[in-house]
């Protein structure tokens, strides 16, 4: 017989047994339970008082299974209204309740779930599946508070509930509360030494806490419980990051032994490695990785990659050359190996394959700009102009470094005007955009004309207000000059909230507080203008003025003298003389 024909059957019995009272189908009355009403729909036996409805068990069992087949063909509908169905012919049926709270998750229809399951906990308040399944649904449904309180009565009935004892203090792990959730899973485990998931979470809530080697111990215990290459890739990590990199290496060492073809643990391993500057082993890494790889050529391009760093040009473009000739379009392939031969002095094969790139094409234009390079470096100034002004003539392709690079090499042919007709031109074809008046600016400071790169930074500003760069250019130009002071300071102040890690911009800022007069704030500044960018004299310098402002002459002594030392033999000569005589006044007022 045929499924469609018996759920058909099953259906014309069901409408037969109701027609003749087989199921109760008497006007229901208003419940008085504790419990929030359910959603609008039809009354059910469960919300009944025992004396309005008897127990049709033959009915129940029959809506029930006819519910289950609905709901096993995936028609949730009506699995739904034959549960429904089902309660009607039996008010305490708790199997069909949480069969139809369950099917009510299924469908994101939370509240209504939650209130069939607190009606299985009204019938049978010992029933801890359900009160666990209530708090997964509080939880859903983002209200931590009443989940951590469903929990906790869970623990009231069962004190040593291993996953109440987990979720609560996972709860209150992503609280203020993350002290009792550390004493819940400390508990957890002294209770139950074997219960992976104590460990873990407990290892993950004390890495939080800052407590590392607690953090590390409870890593290495739940690893030891339940190996799993994800969780040795969590601990490696954060051996690393606590400086143990022996222990990070023999981990994911391990993780390989285990797996030889775990391409993610040999990547891991390999990059550390080379973080540590142990370049051979990185490679042996990673040519053990290859035969495993699902992306060999990836692997070799990052060999490759180290080799160019290292200067072994020669292994690179063997490497690179095979790749090449393996898929002759790899673009990314064709700009490692120019680089490789034009660092090996083979100019004419790096400039044969600059050639080849054309527009469109990745890597194209830091082609362009290397193929000029090659032949201004190599005395040939018209045929490096040539390839910029080829490229500048393509409208779908231009790029604003093709004109600054220009505009550039007309300074080290000195002719610096045609520079500016070149930043006109940059203008008039891509636009009176914030970047190319930042770069005209650039060039114009470049060039000596400080007026105009103000001007061209005011530019920027307009059409950007929120350029850290321009603003601090502008705000420190002013300063410098004792110009727009107050004004200056709200634009460094703004640069410095835009990049506050910026150690030139932050310089600005205690420049400018030092024109202001408030040196005790320019000295703060400036000393974590230093931290941030401790090779730059000027930088020292500053902060040296500040300190003599203050009376602190020993620590300005200690600061130009480390400005002087780290100016380069051919810096500026004049910032060299006025540091030298700040330390000769400086010395003879400390001696007089």
């Amino acid at each position: 017989m045929g499924t469609t024909r018996l759920l058909s059957l099953a259906t014309v019995l069901a409408a037969v047994l109701l027609l003749t009272g087989g199921c109760a189908s008497r006007p229901a009355v208003p419940p008085e339970e504790p419990v929030k009403a359910a959603p609008a729909g039809p009354r059910y036996a469960a919300e009944l008082e025992p004396y309005e409805e008897a127990v049709d068990l033959a009915c129940a069992y029959f809506q029930f299974a006819w519910g289950k087949s609905a709901e096993l063909g995936g028609r949730y509908d009506e699995a739904r209204y034959a549960y429904q169905q089902a309660l009607l012919c039996d008010r305490k049926a708790v199997h069909v309740m949480r069969r139809l709270a369950m099917l009510l998750l299924q469908q994101q229809e939370r509240e209504q779930a939650i209130y069939w399951v607190r009606r299985i906990i009204a019938i049978d308040p010992t029933d801890l599946a359900a009160r666990s399944l209530l708090a997964k649904l509080y939880t859903a449904l983002d209200d931590p508070d009443r989940a951590a309180a469903v929990y906790q009565e869970i623990l009231t009935l069962d004190p040593g509930n291993a996953n109440a004892m987990l979720m609560l203090a996972v709860i209150y792990g992503s609280s203020d509360r993350r002290q009792e959730a550390r004493e819940i899973l400390e508990q957890l485990v002294a209770d139950q030494p074997a219960y992976f998931l104590g460990h873990y979470y407990l290892a993950r809530l004390y890495h939080d806490l800052g407590l590392i080697e607690q953090a590390l111990g409870a890593y290495e215990r739940a690893l030891e419980l339940n190996w799993s290459a994800p969780l040795a890739q969590e601990l490696a990590a954060i051996y690393e990051a606590a400086g143990l990199y022996e222990d990070s290496l023999a981990l994911l060492r391990r993780m390989v032994a285990k797996n030889p073809a775990d391409e993610r643990a040999r990547s891991l391993l390999a990059d550390l490695y080379l973080r540590l500057e142990r370049v051979e082993e990185a490679l042996a890494e990673l040519t053990a990785l290859r035969p495993y790889s699902r992306d060999v050529d990836r692997v070799d391009l990052t060999m490759a990659r180290i080799l160019l760093d290292e200067q072994r040009y020669e292994e690179a473009v063997v490497l690179l050359q095979g790749l090449l000739a393996d898929e002759p379009r790899l673009d990314a392939v064709r700009s490692l190996l120019v680089l490789a031969y034009y660092r090996l002095g083979k100019i004419d094969l790096a400039r044969n394959l600059l050639e080849e790139i054309r527009p469109g094409d990745y890597g194209y234009e830091e082609a362009v700009l290397m193929l000029a390079r090659i032949y201004h470096g190599s005395g040939q100034p018209v045929a490096a102009e040539a390839v910029l002004e080829r490229a500048l003539a393509d409208s779908q392709h231009r790029y604003l470094s093709f004109y600054v690079t220009l505009a550039l090499l007309h300074i080290e042919w000195h002719d610096a005007g045609q520079g500016l007709a070149i930043f006109q031109r940059a203008l008039q074809d891509l636009g009176p955009e914030p970047e190319v008046y930042f770069e005209y600016a650039v060039y114009l400071d470049r060039v000596g004309d400080s007026e105009g790169a103000l001007a061209k930074m005011q530019e920027v500003i307009a059409l950007d207000p929120h350029d850290p760069y321009a603003l601090n250019y502008v705000g420190y130009t002013w300063a410098d000059r004792g110009e727009n002071l107050e004004l200056a300071r709200e634009y460094i102040e703004e640069a410095v909230r835009l990049k506050p890690d910026d150690g030139a911009i932050r310089d600005s800022l205690g420049w400018v507080y030092y024109r202001l007069g408030k040196y005790q704030r320019a000295m703060e500044e400036l000393e974590l203008a230093v931290q941030l960018l401790e090779d730059d004299p000027v930088i020292h310098d500053h902060l040296g003025d500040a300190y003599r402002r203050l009376g602190y002459v020993a620590e300005a002594l200690a600061a130009y003298r480390r400005a002087l030392a780290l100016l380069p033999p051919n810096g500026d000569p004049e910032l060299r003389e006025q540091i030298e005589l700040k330390i000769k006044e400086l010395t003879a007022e400390r001696n007089g």
